[in-house]
C-alpha cells in the first residue's frame, strides 16, 4: 500500500495568469475558493515544485519516537482581501477509522486565512497506537464552504515543471482537492542496515517485522541504528546477531521455541555456529526440530 500518485487539478472558473507557481494570483469569478494545497518531496527542492497529493502518510514503522507533527496548507484562490476570513475543517466520521487523543492530539477546526495573506495551516500530532500495529488507519479532513469561500474544485492543475511527489501509491483513492486523507500504520520493513537475505542466510536472516521488533527490544537498538550500514556495521550486526542465537537457542533449549511470523523457527546465522547439537537451519519448523 504505498502507491502515490501526481495529483492534477483543473480548478473550476480559475485560469492561470502564468504557467510558473501556482501560488501567483489567478484571475477568478466569483466567490473565492478553499483547496488543500500539500506537497512532499525532498527539503533541498523549492517545495513548490513538487506536485499536489491528496494525501499524507504517517509511517510509525519507520519513526523513532510516538509522536509525529502533521502540517497541511489550505491555499485561497482569488484576490487578497484586507480583512480576515474564517472557515472550518472538519473530520469526516464516515471515512475515518483514528480515535481522537489516541491516534492524534491539538487537531483544531476553526481556521483563518488571515488579512492581506492567502494560505493558512492545519496542524496537529500524530501518535503512535497498538491499533495501527500492521495496519492502516484513515484520518479524512475536509474543507468546509462558508461566507468567504466555496470549494469546488475537482483537480489541480501543476504545471509542466512541477515534480511527481511520490509515486505508486494505494492511497491515491481521492480526486477532491477539498479533502485530505491522512493514513497512519505502523507497519515494520526492511531497513538498508539489515545484514541478512530472503534465502535465510547473511547475520540476521531473513527479515520479518517480528524478528526485527524482538531485536530491538532484546538488544536496546533503535530504528536509526539500522539505517544503514554505517550505523549498523559487520561487527555490531556480528555481535547484535550472537546475543539473538544465544536467547533463542535457550528457549529452544526450554521447548519455548520462538516461532518467526511464517511458522517456522526464528533463525540468525549464529544459532548454527554457537548452537552445537541444539542447532537448526533456517526455516525449520518445531515439530521437525523436536523430532
Amino acid at each position: 500500500m504505498r502507491k502515490h500518485i501526481q495529483l492534477l487539478c483543473l480548478l473550476a472558473g480559475i485560469s492561470f495568469l502564468s504557467t510558473g507557481c501556482e501560488q501567483e494570483m489567478m484571475s477568478f469569478e466569483g466567490k473565492d475558493c478553499l483547496y488543500f494545497d500539500v506537497r512532499r518531496g525532498a527539503t533541498w527542492i523549492d517545495p513548490n515544485r513538487w506536485g499536489h497529493q491528496f494525501f499524507t502518510a504517517v509511517a510509525f514503522g519507520n519513526i523513532i519516537g510516538d509522536e509525529s507533527e502533521v502540517s497541511l496548507k489550505i491555499m485561497a484562490s482569488g484576490s487578497i482581501k484586507d480583512y480576515d476570513r474564517p472557515f472550518q475543517v472538519v473530520v469526516v466520521k464516515d471515512s475515518t477509522q483514528v480515535t481522537e487523543n489516541i491516534d492524534f492530539i491539538g487537531l483544531q477546526q476553526d481556521f483563518v486565512i488571515k488579512a492581506g495573506e492567502i494560505s493558512a495551516d492545519v496542524n496537529f500530532t500524530a501518535l503512535r497506537s497498538q491499533a495501527q500495529m500492521d495496519d492502516t488507519l484513515q484520518l479524512q479532513l475536509q474543507i468546509v464552504p462558508g461566507e468567504h469561500f466555496i470549494t469546488n474544485h475537482t483537480a489541480f492543475g501543476d504545471h509542466p515543471n512541477t515534480y511527481e511527489a511520490e509515486k505508486n501509491s494505494a492511497f491515491a483513492g481521492n480526486k477532491d482537492a477539498s479533502i485530505h486523507n491522512i493514513f497512519f500504520y505502523d507497519v515494520l520493513t526492511q531497513p538498508t542496515g539489515w545484514w541478512g537475505a530472503d534465502t535465510g542466510g547473511g547475520l540476521f536472516g531473513k527479515f520479518s517485522a517480528k524478528k526485527y521488533r524482538l531485536m530491538m527490544e532484546l538488544t536496546g537498538t533503535t530504528i536509526a541504528d539500522y539505517a544503514t550500514k554505517m550505523t549498523m556495521t559487520s561487527p555490531r550486526a556480528t555481535a547484535i546477531g550472537q546475543q539473538m542465537a544465544i536467547y533463542l537457542l535457550e528457549k529452544a533449549r526450554a521447548h519455548e521455541p520462538v516461532l518467526d511470523e511464517d511458522g517456522t523457527m526464528m533463525y540468525f546465522s549464529a544459532v548454527s555456529t554457537l548452537g552445537g547439537s541444539d542447532a537448526w537451519k533456517a526455516f525449520t519448523k518445531p515439530e521437525d526440530y523436536y523430532k
